[in-house]
């Protein structure tokens, strides 16, 4: 069932409480004159994106474009000829052409291409796009009472996008929509070859001091909504970064170097047990993805220490502490 929760008058976390874990909550403006605004409403049911549609939809804004923020984007489309769908460069080309997608993502070098290319088509029904509007994070857009600032923040992908939401005619309380920045139990994610650990790092630091310098209300894609000021929630996702840099420098010694495949299912992302889970779910079947995503958040990691001095690369691809 679709759940709207209010932020303020007029704006609302919309999300499925149906248990799947491909799918994102968003945010709905309503807006009478033009139409309503939805960033991220990646629903579970065909019916869920019906209720949406009740009202007229002007535009739609994709965050990025990854499955669970966009496989059930084409019924957006699909029953309104109207609306505009928006996301930012590069991933725009992502929604109309898959292929580009698998290429960018590491997924077609890994050999998993045709596997993700399944899940996606034939398990979650996935369609590409006919038209999308493309945008470069850093433009706004201004909607009668509403203005919609776009703030790029890589690392998550190449074009990750967080939004301010601001009215321009009431006296309500700005909305920062974080998008998956990481205000999750997990933390920040890094699965793809494109993700970047330096660039996420960065990101967080950019969205914190937008945060500390203005008075915001706070939802993200899968977390709820904060009202109260919170100085630490974004060096809790550095914390938790930190953390995996810690225990990988513990893993590693100055004198035997290890390779990536021996720093694999070791607590530093996902334990052994947990990934042996998945073979129950029918759409990851495959541990190999899970072993592509962990490896590459180790790599990011990996890269980060050596960048740093603090790890020393050693031939094929080993390395040891600097010590």
């Amino acid at each position: 069932m679709l759940k709207q929760k209010k932020i303020v008058d007029g704006i609302f976390l919309v999300y499925s409480d149906f248990k799947f874990w491909f799918k994102c909550g968003g945010i709905l403006i309503k807006n009478n004159i033009s139409g309503d605004i939805l960033i991220d409403c990646n629903c579970y049911l065909e019916k869920e994106v019906k209720g949406l549609l009740r009202n007229k939809i002007d535009s739609y804004f994709v965050s990025h474009m990854h499955l669970d923020h966009t496989y059930n984007l084409h019924f957006f489309e699909e029953l309104n000829s109207n609306i505009k769908i928006y996301c930012p460069f590069p991933e725009n080309k992502y929604l109309t052409n898959f292929n580009i997608f698998l290429e960018e993502t590491g997924l077609n070098e890994s050999g998993l291409g045709e596997l993700y290319r399944n899940i996606s088509f034939e398990s979650l029904k996935y369609k590409e796009l006919n038209s999308v509007i493309g945008f470069t994070p850093g433009v706004e857009f201004a909607y009668d009472d509403v203005k919609i600032k776009t703030i790029h923040v890589p690392g998550h992908s190449p074009g990750h996008t967080a939004f301010i939401i601001e009215d321009t005619k009431e006296n309500k309380r700005k909305i920062l929509f974080a998008s998956d920045i990481g205000l999750t139990q997990r933390g920040a994610w890094y699965g793809y070859t494109y993700s970047t650990l330096k660039d996420i790092k960065e990101s967080v630091k950019k969205l914190e001091k937008i945060y500390l310098n203005d008075d915001f209300i706070i939802a993200s894609s899968h977390g709820p909504i904060i009202f109260e000021r919170n100085p630490e929630i974004f060096n809790n996702i550095i914390r938790k970064l930190d953390d995996i840099d810690h225990k990988l420098l513990t893993i590693l010694d100055d004198n035997k170097p290890k390779s990536v495949d021996e720093l694999m299912y070791k607590g530093l992302i996902y334990e052994e047990d947990q990934t042996n889970q998945l073979d129950d779910d029918p759409l990851l079947s495959h541990k190999s993805f899970t072993s592509f995503l962990e490896r590459n958040m180790i790599m990011s990691h990996i890269n980060d220490l050596v960048e740093r001095k603090k790890i020393i690369e050693i031939d094929n691809k080993s390395w040891i502490l600097n010590s």
